[in-house]
């Protein structure tokens, strides 16, 4: 056994114990004739299940989340969930929680941090917030 692959052991066994997690990916359409901003989003037919563990924003004073949300970035409502560091988090994607995904999440543009291991990814953290309609915009 390397390191590496001992590390990724020890994190793969603690997101055995996360939720299950529902990542569905979309493509972006522009529509030209009309407003800059108006997007049309459509799934892309990939969606991949996986584990995760979801925590919830630390607000104490020095901590990273307490930057970010004194720049007003995140709020308090919005959670953390970490991710195995080979998940695809690029694009537009949509995030469901728990084995009936009851509870839809957005990515928020924040964004990911990566942790690799001499160039092997291991873990990423995702900030997400609670998609109040369930639905993204132009989905």
């Amino acid at each position: 056994m390397t390191i590496i692959s001992d590390f990724q052991n020890g994190v793969d066994e603690a997101l055995k114990y996360g939720q299950l997690v529902l990542l569905k990916y979309y493509n972006t359409n522009v529509l030209e004739d009309y407003y800059d901003d108006d997007v049309i989003l459509t799934l892309s037919g990939t969606n991949l299940w996986t584990s995760g563990v979801v925590l919830p924003i630390n607000g104490t004073k020095g901590s990273s989340d307490a930057v970010l949300l004194e720049q007003g970035k995140i709020l308090m409502d919005d959670k953390k969930l970490y991710i195995d560091g080979s998940v695809d988090t690029s694009g537009t994607i949509k995030i469901g929680l728990g084995s009936l995904n009851s509870e839809q999440y957005s990515l928020l543009s924040e964004g990911v941090t990566k942790w690799d291991v001499n160039k092997t990814p291991i873990l990423k953290k995702l900030y997400i917030r609670k998609l109040l309609t369930g639905s993204l915009m132009g989905e």
